[in-house]
């Protein structure tokens, strides 16, 4: 652990007129020494700390450094010159306990990362060293761990925010992106001192990079205390140790989502939000707040990220479809009317092939605040397609709505003990004469009652047709003029369908 003369100073809290820093070279050391009248030479990363003028004829190597109390005279290294009523073993112990004191917490950094403490308290850490709260995003701004106090009036909306939505909102990146801030900060090397429209509160942001590739940014705050440039150079020193951290995290993913993934995917899971601030996300997306919306459900047979991500590329060229990755699952958000949604379903099934997996669509329902209700259209169509084992990928609610108020029943007694009398008698007659006065009755109902079109469909004559709606009749009195009784009954055929589909998933 090697520090510099800046963090020192700033460290050990002396008075402008107290202290006077020259530091051309921007030295660091990892380790305190008197600064005794036999040395002839100073050595690389050590800090020398002595009293008066630096001995004639004293040679230094590079990245070596005084401290001098009551010094004057010029230096041939880095120096810091402390004038005042301290005693030179009084400056080394305080300067030794510094050293002591930072190495001590950047041990503690470690053992976090290597015992695999979690995120959380990795920025806890972080947060003691640098002395302001700190925030831990990832490169599409999700927080991976905050730190710091939850109310501050200095604490701009945007800050307030991050801590309790855990994303920045889509908006505010676009505004970052559109202004060129975010580009520029994206830029830096090293930690860097940010002042933004945006935030308000000044901030030293730290790229974390791997092989060139940005992972997250690390954030400290002043909101505390003023940030100074000793706490640039300690979050440069902390930078690395946070960057380990997520890489070392199994729950981080470093594939970049998508800037809106985390405002769609709280909707999608019906987080309470702000109207006005759901309209302004919207407007960011630039989509109708208003418009008619999909929910579709991908679920790919086998995860793989770089598939699904080709995927979501694909799903983003239909109509402004907005795809996120979403508990293993390709979820897409597409806008606008799609005639019965005829045109969105053949552009799927063009797709299909090359999904490789199961395919669930909502309804479509005007407004974007209905994320949540289509979400679960698209999931029980994926359910419910699978245990009535319908031969295709592709579910639509529409097709299998009927059957979605029978999953809330664990017991399948409590499904049959609604079915009507009449139609389980029917059911052991078709069993035991091979008939088929259930499908009749069916077809009849569902064709309002008419003769010839249930008829046709039946492919038998309609002589046929009343000899068998007569034997129904002998079987069972029903009152087919009776609305109520006719839905109890076509309740009875999803019912009992269902019941059949599920008992042979279930071999």
């Amino acid at each position: 652990m090697k520090i510099s003369l800046q963090i020192i100073l700033e460290k050990l809290n002396f008075c402008a007129d107290e202290a006077i820093l020259q530091a051309p070279h921007h030295s660091v050391f990892e380790d305190v020494r008197l600064l005794s009248s036999e040395l002839t030479s100073l050595k690389n990363g050590i800090l020398y700390i002595g009293e008066g003028r630096p001995i004639d004829g004293l040679t230094c190597e590079s990245g070596s450094g005084l401290c001098l109390l009551n010094g004057s005279g010029t230096f041939p290294c880095d120096a810091l010159v402390i004038d005042g009523d301290y005693s030179l073993f009084e400056l080394f112990n305080r300067i030794s306990q510094l050293f002591y004191e930072i190495r001590a917490q950047f041990e503690k950094l470690t053992q976090a990362i290597l015992q695999k403490k979690g995120l959380q308290q990795v920025v806890e850490l972080v947060s003691k060293i640098c002395g302001n709260p700190v925030y831990l995003v990832d490169s599409s701004f999700k927080v991976l761990g905050i730190h710091g106090p939850e109310t501050m009036p200095e604490m701009s909306a945007n800050w307030r925010r991050l801590l309790s939505d855990g994303y920045l909102p889509y908006n505010i990146v676009m505004n970052l992106i559109e202004s060129n801030e975010l580009q520029s900060m994206e830029s830096g090397l090293c930690a860097d001192l940010i002042i933004s429209k945006f935030f308000y509160t000044p901030f030293i942001n730290y790229n974390m990079r791997h092989k060139g590739k940005l992972q997250g940014h690390f954030f400290v705050v002043g909101m505390l205390k003023k940030i100074t440039p000793g706490d640039v150079e300690l979050t440069n020193l902390a930078g690395p140790y946070v960057l380990d951290a997520i890489r070392s995290d199994p729950h981080f993913q470093t594939t970049r989502g998508r800037y809106y993934e985390h405002f769609i995917i709280d909707m999608l899971e019906g987080k309470p939000m702000q109207l006005a601030h759901i309209k302004n996300q919207v407007s960011a997306l630039k989509l109708d707040f208003n418009d008619g919306y999909t929910v579709v459900k991908i679920n790919p047979y086998v995860h793989d990220e770089l598939r699904n991500e080709q995927i979501s590329r694909q799903l983003e060229h239909i109509n402004g479809c907005k795809p996120v990755n979403y508990k293993n699952a390709i979820v897409a958000v597409f806008p606008k009317l799609q005639r019965q949604q005829t045109t969105l379903i053949n552009k799927l099934r063009s797709l299909s092939n090359s999904i490789n997996g199961t395919i669930g669509i909502s309804d479509e329902i005007p407004g974007f605040a209905n994320l949540h209700r289509l979400y679960i259209q698209a999931t029980t169509a994926i359910t419910l397609g699978q245990q009535l084992t319908l031969p295709t990928t592709m579910y639509c609610y529409q097709d299998v709505m009927r059957y979605h108020p029978f999953l809330g029943f664990d017991n399948k007694k409590d499904l049959a003990a609604m079915c009507h009398p009449g139609v389980l008698i029917l059911q052991a007659y078709d069993a035991e004469h091979d008939a088929k006065f259930m499908e009749t009755l069916e077809f009849y109902l569902k064709h309002e009652r008419h003769s010839l079109p249930t008829a046709a469909v039946l492919h038998i004559h309609r002589n046929t047709l009343s000899y068998r709606l007569d034997k129904i009749n002998q079987l069972f009195s029903f009152n087919l003029d009776d609305v109520y009784e006719r839905e109890r009954i076509l309740l009875t055929l999803n019912i009992l369908e269902y019941l059949n589909h599920a008992s042979l998933s279930a071999e």
